[in-house]
């Protein structure tokens, strides 16, 4: 009953946090406190009411373990601030969980999945990006025939071509994923190019995330989070014109992740 009810916490918040995300850019913070709250408190009544407090033990263990990889991929620039409150969440909610068969603890294996969902989501969302906007296929096609990549896939079918000539499929596979990388590579550096823009500072909203850094002001661009109204404010009193960014909303990862761990397991397994 416990599991469950913190299940449905988890998945309700985090799916409400994604689709929200997915609209603004931004994951808002009071719905990931109230998750945390609930948690904590769940589990203190949870510990009064059998005796056993390891479930809080467990919560403040992989929430922190959690806060801290979040910050790290927040500094670095990784993840927006909204991502790493979210997996701290799912830390403090499901730390583990007795009804659900995993390799790891519920939390760890949920964290693992991400990755891997994480993974199929961002080239899943970066093509509806570029079927979408017809600007970033032509870049694409612009970048492709820039001439250090066409040498390159020049040089690289070549080789395919000799490999297959001489009936060798291992290097013939080998030469082929080259092929792949350099295209792949090309198209996620436009992807990554599309998501800066320059606007006019009149333009800017609440929840933009800045593309440049402001020292006159100490807003830097590798803390990704959605600027607040002063900060717009302070922005257009000295600027006319600033460069912002998207990215790839990262929100949605976590409840279909929870919905992976709960039903299917550990992702791991599809590669043993």
């Amino acid at each position: 009953m416990f599991e469950l009810l913190l299940f449905l916490i988890a998945f309700i918040g985090s799916l409400a946090c994604g689709l929200y995300d997915l609209k603004t850019s931004n994951v808002p913070d009071s719905v990931c406190l109230l998750m945390i709250a609930s948690g904590f408190i769940i589990h203190i009544v949870y510990g009064f009411s059998t005796g056993d407090f390891a479930n809080l033990v467990n919560s403040l263990l992989f929430g922190g373990l959690f806060l801290g990889f979040g910050l790290l991929m927040y500094f670095t620039g990784q993840w927006g601030g909204g991502d790493g409150e979210l997996l701290v969440t799912i830390g403090v909610l499901l730390p583990t969980m007795t009804s659900v068969s995993t390799i790891f603890p519920f939390s760890i294996s949920f964290f693992v999945n991400s990755f891997f969902i994480g993974a199929i989501y961002s080239i899943i969302y970066s093509l509806i990006l570029v079927c979408r906007t017809p600007k970033i296929s032509k870049k694409f096609v612009s970048n492709m025939k820039s001439s250090k990549v066409l040498f390159a896939c020049v040089v690289v079918a070549a080789f395919s071509t000799i490999f297959l000539f001489f009936s060798q499929p291992a290097f013939f596979a080998i030469t082929i994923l080259l092929l792949v990388l350099i295209v792949f590579q090309r198209f996620s550096k436009t992807i990554e190019e599309s998501f800066y823009r320059r606007i006019p500072t009149k333009k800017l909203q609440v929840d933009d995330m800045l593309g440049e850094d402001i020292p006159k002001l100490r807003l830097y661009k590798r803390y990704i989070k959605g600027l607040s109204q002063k900060q717009v404010d302070r922005i257009r009193k000295h600027k006319r014109y600033v460069i912002v960014r998207d990215g790839i909303r990262y929100g949605l990862v976590f409840p279909l992740s929870l919905l992976f761990t709960y039903f299917i397991g550990d992702f791991l397994l599809f590669f043993v």
